[in-house]
């Protein structure tokens, strides 16, 4: 198979090599066609890591997009939140924060703010929250 040799100038590191199978393309077209195809390599990386995504719960290609919406949708709920509430506080480190105080009623703009040591007295409940009473 004849194979095309491209190398690729960078303005501020090292020149990259390709090697293509493409003949009638110009080596331009075939840098712009692996730019591209990088930025889909950077998307699913910044996917991995943000949304956490290291691992599909299903294997068919409905299953996957839904999962990614999924969590795409939680990743911009989160920063919605983020700013409405000016915090400034990393995406992932807000996640955490998040997935800790998921059942707890805590202010978004307080989560990362550790509750007091010693609290005097206990606050009285709120008129929407149902309380226990253990016999």
């Amino acid at each position: 198979m004849p194979l095309r040799r491209i190398e690729i100038e960078r303005r501020d590191a090292k020149p990259i090599v390709v090697l293509t199978n493409d003949m009638t393309r110009s080596a331009v077209a075939i840098a712009a066609l692996y730019k591209a195809r990088w930025q889909i390599e950077l998307l699913f990386r910044w996917i991995k890591q943000h949304l956490e995504l290291s691992q599909f719960l299903g294997y068919n290609h409905n299953a996957i997009q839904l999962q990614i919406i999924a969590a795409m949708i939680a990743y911009l709920l989160l920063r919605l939140a983020a700013h409405t509430h000016a915090l400034k506080l990393p995406a992932l480190r807000l996640a955490e924060l998040v997935r800790a105080a998921l059942f707890v009623r805590k202010a978004i703009a307080n989560l990362h703010t550790p509750p007091p040591v010693n609290p005097g007295k206990r606050s009285p409940p709120s008129p929407n929250q149902p309380e226990f009473c253990y016999a």
